[in-house]
């Protein structure tokens, strides 16, 4: 199976429910975002890891990360693998070394671990053919974001990713968005 490599680009108040979420994850290679519906808690998590903040009180994916720990388990990826019935699956490698194991895990749990432990995160050509959408240019309004500061650092990150694949025409874009950010911010 082919996997693209997807960066968590912004959360999104959901458009339908003031209690639902959207995580926007972005593929730079085939320019494609996708909407992952989330909830409140795991917007929270994701937003407090994307600005390394930590939370007032332990999370469950701290647990994880300490049960990982204690096993001699390294996460050494993570998979968004399948979508059903509107809902995403995805799948933590972990390694003790020598053998991988594959663990299934809700794709906004693995998410946050990915971030939290700075290891990629890879979605099925399938998975990203099936939901991804190109973004136009005037899709990039993020006055609906939950931090412009988190907004702008995550365009100045997928700035980096275009140019590190000279997709310019894209670039350029983000540019633009990013000045009016900063030009309303002020």
């Amino acid at each position: 199976m082919d996997y693209y490599k997807v960066y968590p680009f912004e959360v999104l108040q959901g458009f339908t429910d003031t209690a639902m979420f959207v995580l926007m994850l972005y593929e730079p290679v085939e320019n494609l975002k996708v909407p992952v519906m989330i909830g409140e808690h795991e917007a929270e998590m994701i937003i407090l890891e994307q600005e390394h903040r930590q939370a007032r009180r332990p999370m469950t994916y701290q647990l994880i990360i300490s049960i990982l720990d204690a096993f001699a388990l390294t996460l050494k990826l993570v998979r968004i693998d399948r979508f059903e019935e509107g809902i995403f699956y995805a799948s933590l490698i972990v390694s003790d070394g020598f053998n991988e194991k594959t663990i299934d895990a809700r794709a906004s749990d693995a998410v946050v671990l990915a971030l939290h432990q700075s290891v990629d995160i890879e979605m099925a050509k399938s998975v990203l053919q099936e939901t991804g959408f190109t973004p136009q240019s005037n899709d990039i309004d993020l006055g609906n974001t939950l931090s412009s500061s988190e907004s702008i650092e995550s365009l100045e990150e997928e700035l980096q990713r275009c140019e590190e694949i000279e997709n310019y025409e894209r670039a350029a874009e983000i540019m633009k968005e990013i000045e009016r950010l900063k030009k309303n911010k002020n």
